[in-house]
């Protein structure tokens, strides 16, 4: 009886050690990643950095875990990922041959473009016309001069600000006409948070005079320009479409 009772002291010991037990794995489960994640920003590498959290995982999966982070690091910016497949043009099938390499290098300049906070560069990507200034929170001007102002504000009421925004998968549609709608995995790094938030943009092009260019800003712009959410309008298509 004593040998029996020094062996189940001695495997006691043992699997402490070793940290087992089902709250070890569930707190690794719920390790958040910092603002450290590296890579280029308009590198399209199909694959999300380590620990990223989609929006219904930090949503629903995460519960009161959410609430002690955003008590701990400041108030949280309303997560926006649309569940739903956008309305309007049916697309024929993916963009292929140059259309399709000349449409997401002209995504991943205008994401890189906005992580850089280069304003002349995000306007230039952008189809006349395509911005209302007064969805700006700052107005200096023309386009270039009101987004360089604008970027990088924080939202109103107090939120984080957006930081930067990598890009990481790119899905280009083709819709006729010389018209594309991309769906676009992108990462968001705001201030007051210890981890990134991914989410699903909806970028709608035209081919202009010969160039891929944005028919309209998408909810990563609204993002870096303060917007604690994208409005709707951001996710459907251009009037007319």
């Amino acid at each position: 009886m004593r040998i029996g009772a020094i062996l189940i002291a001695l495997a006691a010991l043992v699997l402490a050690g070793c940290g087992g037990g089902s709250g070890s794995s569930e707190t690794a489960a719920n390790t958040t990643i910092d603002h450290t994640v590296t890579g280029a920003p308009s590198e399209v590498t199909g694959k999300l950095p380590p620990g990223a959290t989609s929006t219904a995982a930090t949503n629903t999966a995460a519960g009161s875990t959410d609430t002690a982070e955003e008590q701990a690091e400041g108030p949280a910016a309303t997560e926006a990922s649309p569940e739903a497949p956008p309305e309007g043009p049916k697309a024929s099938g993916e963009l292929s041959g140059g259309d399709r390499s000349a449409v997401t290098t002209v995504v991943a300049d205008y994401i890189d473009a906005l992580d850089h906070h280069d304003a002349a560069r995000v306007c230039a990507l952008l189809a006349p016309g395509s911005l209302d200034l007064n969805d700006l929170p700052k107005r200096r001007g023309g386009c270039r001069s009101s987004l360089r102002a604008s970027i990088g504000t924080r939202p109103r009421g107090g939120g984080p600000a957006w930081r930067r925004t990598s890009l990481y998968e790119v899905k280009a549609e083709d819709l006729g006409d010389d018209r594309a709608r991309v769906r676009a995995t992108v990462t968001h790094h705001f201030s007051d948070r210890k981890y990134v938030s991914v989410e699903d943009d909806v970028i709608y092009l035209e081919k202009l005079g010969g160039r891929w260019l944005l028919a309209k800003p998408s909810g990563t712009l609204y993002r870096a320009v303060g917007y604690p959410e994208p409005p709707l309008r951001a996710f459907a298509p251009p009037q007319g479409w």
